[in-house]
């Protein structure tokens, strides 16, 4: 494959290295593919090359269909022409005909008739040729068409612009307006020529066409003559316009030798116009407009609106319809007829137009030509006779609201230059690298600037792409000059201290931020009143700092002040509100009032996207944060939406690694998190800090928060306890390295080390390391601070643990106080607390306490709709319990019922609580001696273990053995023995150290055997279970008094009294040692060992143990018991013998 030049033809299979060699091209926005397998243009490629390069587009050679398909697929925002020989045009059309990115085809053939057909076939066959100049010829056309077939306007709503503060505009609008003036102000001399000459040879290199013109231009053109270079000069429209269009400031710069003598030569042909008998003009000019186009037009009606060109008309609606030539395969345009009425009495000398035919060289060309900032009106759209009639009048409003803009600017910040506050606006347009390159000219090329200012502006720049070594830089050479003049500047010096207080934010570094934040608002103060709006920067400055200090009631009233000092000041809604509710709102956030947060981040979210139509950085902020918040109402569909919508955003702003973007990967691994994928939101977490690493210095608070949440994937998800200490621990290492005095955040390490610990059963050095915490934060906080709040209920949670209920329910009594305090309504955290405190009333028994304390967190879960049902269940599984214990058992039902529904509806994967709700309807039932339904749900939770039966062995056997005890009480002994040898068969595979449960599960056969009068078979179980018990239970465990009972039961049946005996006698002497002495199982055994002694023929031994037994049933047992009175007649029967 051949390569004839690598700058403008390229032979290349993909797109990625189409761009990585175009990488110092030109905008470009048409590429032109040529699809050659056989080489057939070789011997003229030298011509093609010097006709294209004429064209000014780069040219893409293919050989091979698959690649060259899939080369035009990759393309995104480029218009592809495709041109190929005849016979391969078959072989490529079909698979084009339909891309979305091939707008044109164009075919070379020795023999165009026999290839005609394919125009009737395939729509985007422009022609077929079968000589280079047509082809080349008609490439160019097409080319002049794409590119001045999309108009690029630009609107202004002018409502209320007289009373509205206009600074932070991102317009388009302003731009135009701005430029115009701006191009008027920089130097003009013969420097400007060379760098205006460079640029455009560079542009049209190897274009031979237009490079002898520029060649004459450098040698010819006098100042005075712009309009007639204009017009006649092909060169000079298309690099003009194309950079007008693409907002190309750089290039702007470059072209601005010729620029301000064009707009000079306009001012001053103007004149005539005005000086003339004329009035009133009406003028038109005739356009080809997509649907698209004319509907944005028809959107924004009677707004104001430019273009970013020189506008040219006719006099004549004759001669500006005669204009309408077109490709006939341009079929899907729409035919505008622009109306426009020029008053000059109105407009006076605010719009300048002037008559071009003195000037134009050639025929058929319209004969007015307007200046670049010429604005209109749009009056009026409709269809009349198949054209669509747009009634525009030239208006003054244009100059006006510029110099509005421009006195708003002076209103913050008196003494910047126009040159200047443009280069802020295309900051505030987040071009940020057009901006700073502008600037740099401007501190290169200009003797009258504040340099000062112009590096302080440069900083900014590289602040807004995240280089804050190369901000740090600029702003610190601004200051020095600043310091230099000290008189002239000390104001402005203020503007340089806050931002590189804004960066040492950015680094970390808050407590040196704050010091510059201090020095601007010291010097502030010296020169502003207290509410000037200067001030409410270093207000939310400082705010933000005591945010990160987490002192959030501090940073709150910070916030509240800027916000009324920038209210008062603006009076509309503007930016820099809409950042400070932002802010107010992330503070809320931090204070857990997320429900006011959210309304915070609507209303700023309202303002940005009036200001920032095509989106902005500071929507994607907005977006993330209120993603958090979603995510915490647990609203996880919403809050993913969000942080993709805020990704795809900042994608388009920033490179990725850029560390505002990795705030989005952060937010999706916090909603992997809570949705319990934890695979999902390690690999999140570890990408996040990966970047931070490279981003920050390793010692960044942020940093430290990205090493808790792997912390709590390790804990949560994991259960690697010592690998979530390790991360746990090295956060709280840089805190307690780097941030000594941030105690907040030392709190909160104490906080993830306690839960990690309380996880592990390790309560005491939990509690340890809770109490910490709470040490801590009664030191650095006021009394009612809710993080005091949350450490009083951690402690309470792992006094729980201890047992300790009468203290753990003080603690979570006094965070209830803090709750109720701190929130205006009730919070869902003050749920939490109320469902803590029914829970320690539950296994107090106190269940009337207990039902209340949960009945108050249910009715404050469900004012959160279909927010926290998951905690939401947890409530009525509480309270189902209580009832359950309470003996309400259809209450309890219905309770489990509810939380069963929430489960199954709305957190199917999480089976384990699923399960949890079956178990206790199932346990409902069983009491009310339903056994039937009770098995039934025992069944359905047993079904969803063996689903996941890998990691669910022993819940299995502990659900067969449910199933088997029901059966027992439905006397279907040989079913309940099937049900409980699976569960034994299961621990004994599985768990073979699970002794006791497998000891209980031989004791319950033995039970089933016994109640079946199969007293040898019963035996042969209980003794294992005997021997496993004795073997791992201490001797005091009364479990083992209860197997010597039964296998004393067993003996007896088996007429085995004297073994019945020694079993009992056993069981007497274990309840005699452990039990008090009126204990009913005490007096049981004695009546037992009686017994033994009746079958042994031995009654004064019977009637003795007898008697001993009746002395404990009458301190236990009521004189209407019928086991007492059976004891009363058996010894008065013994008496009597």
């Amino acid at each position: 494959m051949t390569t004839l030049s690598v700058n403008r033809i390229i032979s290349t299979y993909s797109h990625d290295e189409y761009r990585s060699i175009n990488i110092d091209e030109n905008d470009i926005n048409i590429i032109l593919v040529c699809f050659d397998p056989a080489n057939e243009f070789h011997d003229d490629i030298e011509y093609l090359n010097k006709r294209l390069n004429q064209i000014n587009n780069p040219l893409v050679f293919h050989s091979e269909l698959e690649f060259c398909i899939t080369f035009i697929q990759s393309i995104d925002k480029e218009t592809v022409f495709v041109i190929t020989f005849d016979s391969f045009a078959s072989q490529i059309l079909s698979h084009i005909n339909n891309l979305h990115q091939v707008d044109c085809v164009f075919i070379y053939s020795s023999n165009k008739s026999q290839y005609e057909h394919l125009l009737f076939e395939y729509s985007k066959i422009i022609g077929i040729y079968d000589k280079f100049d047509l082809l080349s010829s008609s490439i160019e056309e097409q080319i002049d068409f794409i590119e001045n077939k999309f108009h690029k306007w630009t609107f202004f709503d002018q409502d209320e612009y007289l009373t509205k503060d206009l600074t932070k505009q991102s317009s388009n609008f302003l731009w135009l307006q701005l430029f115009h003036d701006v191009i008027l102000h920089l130097s003009r001399d013969e420097k400007s020529k060379k760098q205006m000459i460079d640029a455009c040879r560079f542009y049209y290199r190897e274009n031979f066409k237009e490079l002898p013109l520029i060649d004459e231009f450098e040698q010819k053109y006098q100042s005075n003559e712009a309009i007639r270079w204009y017009l006649k000069s092909s060169f000079l429209r298309k690099i003009i316009n194309r950079a007008l269009r693409m907002e190309d400031t750089d290039l702007l710069y470059k072209l601005r030798y010729f620029l301000a003598d064009l707009i000079e030569n306009l001012s001053r042909e103007h004149q005539q116009i005005v000086q003339s008998d004329t009035t009133n003009l009406i003028l038109y000019r005739i356009m080809k407009l997509s649907k698209t186009e004319l509907n944005k037009l028809v959107d924004n009606k009677h707004k104001l609106i430019s273009i970013k060109e020189f506008l040219t008309a006719n006099r004549s609606r004759l001669s500006a319809l005669t204009l309408t030539a077109l490709s006939e395969k341009q079929n899907d345009l729409i035919t505008v007829l622009f109306q426009i009425e020029c008053n000059l009495q109105e407009i006076g000398d605010y719009v300048y137009f002037v008559d071009i035919t003195q000037f134009n060289e050639s025929l058929h060309q319209e004969d007015i030509l307007f200046d670049l900032n010429t604005t209109f009106r749009l009056e009026n759209i409709q269809e009349e006779e198949h054209i669509w009639i747009i009634k525009m009048t030239a208006v003054n409003d244009g100059q006006i609201i510029i110099q509005k803009y421009i006195d708003d600017n002076h209103r913050q910040i008196e003494d910047l230059t126009i040159s200047i506050i443009f280069g802020q606006l295309i900051c505030d347009m987040s071009q940020w690298n057009q901006s700073q390159i502008y600037f740099q000219h401007l501190l290169k090329d200009s003797y009258e600037e504040n340099l000062a200012q112009i590096e302080h502006y440069i900083g900014q720049t590289h602040h807004w792409k995240g280089e804050w070594i190369e901000a740090r830089k600029y702003y610190e050479s601004a200051l020095n000059r600043i310091i230099e003049d000290e008189l002239n500047s000390i104001k402005y010096s203020t503007f340089v201290l806050s931002d590189i207080g804004e960066i040492l934010y950015l680094q970390g570094k808050y407590e040196e931020a704050y010091d510059f934040h201090q020095r601007a608002l010291t010097i502030r103060k010296k020169y502003y009143s207290s509410d000037h709006v200067s001030i409410a920067l270093c207000l939310e400055n400082i705010g933000l700092i005591q945010h990160q200090r987490l002192k959030f009631d501090e940073a709150f009233i910070f916030f509240q002040q800027a916000l009324i000092i920038r209210e008062k000041y603006y009076n509309f809604p503007h930016v820099d509100i809409a950042t400070n509710l932002w802010n107010i709102g992330y503070t809320l956030m931090g204070q857990e009032k997320f429900n006011e947060a959210f309304d915070y981040h609507q209303r700023a979210m309202s303002i940005y996207d009036k200001y920032y139509p095509s989106g902005h950085v500071y929507i994607a902020d907005t977006l993330n944060n209120i993603s958090i918040i979603l995510n915490q109402q647990m609203k996880y569909d919403e809050a993913l939406i969000n942080v993709q919508r805020a990704w795809a955003l900042q994608k388009t702003f920033y490179p990725f690694g850029h560390i505002d973007i990795v705030i989005s990967l952060n937010n999706l691994g916090d909603i992997k998190f809570a949705q319990e994928k934890y695979d999902e939101a390690l690999d999140l977490y570890q990408q996040h800090l990966s970047i931070q690493m490279k981003y920050y210095s390793s010692d960044h608070i942020s940093i430290v928060y990205t090493l808790n949440r792997i912390g709590l994937v390790f804990r949560n998800g994991k259960k690697n306890y010592d690998k979530a200490l390790e991360f746990h621990r090295q956060a709280f290492s840089i805190l307690e390295t780097y941030y000594p005095s941030y105690y907040g955040h030392i709190a909160h390490s104490f906080i993830f080390i306690g839960h990690n610990l309380n996880e592990q059963g390790k309560y005491h050095e939990a509690f340890d390391s809770f109490k910490q915490a709470l040490a801590i934060q009664e030191d650095y906080y006021l009394s009612d601070n809710i993080d005091i709040a949350n450490s009083l209920n951690s402690i309470g949670s792992v006094l729980y643990q201890l047992k300790e209920y009468d203290q753990a329910f003080k603690y979570h009594e006094k965070a209830l106080t803090i709750q109720q305090k701190y929130y205006k309504s009730n919070n869902i955290n003050i749920a939490y607390t109320l469902n803590w405190m029914g829970i320690i009333r539950y296994v107090e028994a106190k269940y009337n306490e207990a039902f209340d304390f949960s009945h108050r967190a249910e009715e404050i879960c469900k004012k959160y709709s279909t927010c926290f049902q998951d905690f939401l269940a947890h409530v009525f599984s509480n309270i189902g319990n209580i009832l359950f214990k309470q003996e309400n058992y259809d209450e309890a039902f219905e309770y489990y019922q509810q939380a069963l529904d929430i489960r199954e509806n709305y957190y199917p994967s999480a089976y384990r609580n699923i399960v949890h709700s079956l178990n206790d309807m199932g346990n409902v039932r069983k009491s009310q001696e339903k056994y039937d339904e009770a098995i039934e749900f025992y069944q359905r939770s047993l079904q969803i273990y063996q689903k996941y039966s890998s990691s669910h062995h022993l819940d299995i056997a502990n659900k067969l053995m449910d199933i088997g005890n029901i059966k027992f009480k439905q006397r279907k002994y040989n079913q309940a023995i099937d049900y409980y040898q699976q569960s034994v068969a299961l621990l004994n595979e599985y768990y073979p150290n699970n002794h006791i449960k497998i000891a209980d599960g031989l004791e319950w056969i033995a039970s089933c055997l016994n109640q079946a009068e199969n007293n040898d078979d019963s035996a042969k179980y209980l003794e294992p279970c005997l021997r496993i018990k004795e073997a791992s239970l201490s001797p005091e465990n009364l479990a083992i008094a209860k197997t010597l009972s039964a296998f004393s039961i067993v003996q007896e049946s088996r007429h085995e009294y004297e073994l019945s005996l020694a079993y009992e006698l056993k069981c007497f002497l274990m309840h005699e040692k452990i039990l008090p002495p009126d204990h009913q199982n005490i007096g049981k055994s004695l009546c037992n060992i009686g017994g033994n002694y009746e079958h042994l023929k031995q009654p004064k031994l019977a009637l003795n143990y007898y008697k001993q037994a009746l002395v404990v049933y009458e301190q236990c047992l009521p004189a209407s018991d019928e086991g007492r009175l059976q004891l009363e007649s058996d010894i008065q029967r013994l008496l009597e013998g």
